[in-house]
């Protein structure tokens, strides 16, 4: 297998982020208590909010940066969400993002340490940091090429390769100072085609029109989060350098890519 030179992998400002999200498992003898999270968090009352009596759950969903933040409740599961506002039009076809990765982060990673010193956030047993990061290429094949980069190991045909999905679990030990915190760095890997359209209002009736303008972009999917099911909670006092430290994982995959 030849070498491949670190050059061809792409500066860590040119990936977008499609989505953010954290996940918490609560202590399942820690009470799930939402007592105004989403407007502690952001400033102001969500735009949309569903109760679900049955199941001991809610949703509290608004307008945050440059997306639309998220937060989902349960008795078992916590999930804090970044995602891209609905397109306005289908005039042309862009990445579904956020913004830069680089530059959106840190905004995602103030609010939901923010959320973990809240008082009233649970006690929590496990804790994952996920990420959905988009980059632009001319072409599948030119995105195959530029996958090669990040991929030692895998022997990609950029022209005789097709349907490449490339997924990845290699666990390291928490630097964080806990004992025995083992660290899930799930990635996938993959080249996504892109095109779009739009439903339009006519006399004669609604009609689907299709744009023909076709995208394609090399995608990562991160999933790093703290390992083992156990029902002990996370010491408090780490809780956020843990999510420090499954963000920065992230990062490192995003500019090393598949590395043990």
């Amino acid at each position: 297998m030849s070498a491949r030179s670190n050059t061809n992998r792409l500066p860590i400002g040119d990936w977008e982020a499609e989505s953010f999200r954290l996940t918490a498992f609560p202590v399942p003898a820690s009470p799930v208590s939402d007592v105004g999270w989403w407007q502690s968090l952001v400033g102001q009352p969500p735009e949309v909010e569903v109760m679900r009596p049955r199941e001991g759950g809610r949703t509290a969903e608004g307008p945050f940066e440059t997306g639309r933040f998220i937060l989902g409740t349960s008795p078992t599961r916590i999930d804090l969400r970044l995602i891209p506002s609905p397109p306005q039009e289908f005039t042309t076809i862009d990445l579904p993002t956020i913004g830069k990765f680089s530059e959106i982060l840190g905004a995602f990673a103030a609010v939901t340490d923010k959320w973990l010193n809240l008082d009233s956030c649970p006690e929590i047993r496990r804790i994952a940091f996920g990420a959905v990061l988009l980059a632009s290429v001319d072409s599948k094949a030119s995105g195959y090429g530029q996958l090669a980069a990040y991929l030692p190991s895998v022997d990609i045909e950029p022209q005789r390769s097709a349907d490449f999905l490339y997924q990845i679990n290699r666990s390291r030990e928490s630097t964080t100072g806990v004992a025995n915190l083992t660290i899930n760095r799930l990635a996938k890997w993959s080249v996504v085609t892109m095109s779009g359209g739009g439903l339009f209002l006519e006399p004669t009736g609604i009609s689907y029109q299709e744009n023909p303008q076709v995208r394609f972009a090399c995608r990562v999917e991160l999933d790093i989060n703290t390992a083992g099911a156990g029902q002990e909670p996370l010491p408090r006092n780490r809780v956020s350098a843990i999510l420090s430290e499954l963000i920065d994982l992230g990062k490192e995959i995003v500019a090393e890519g598949d590395i043990p």
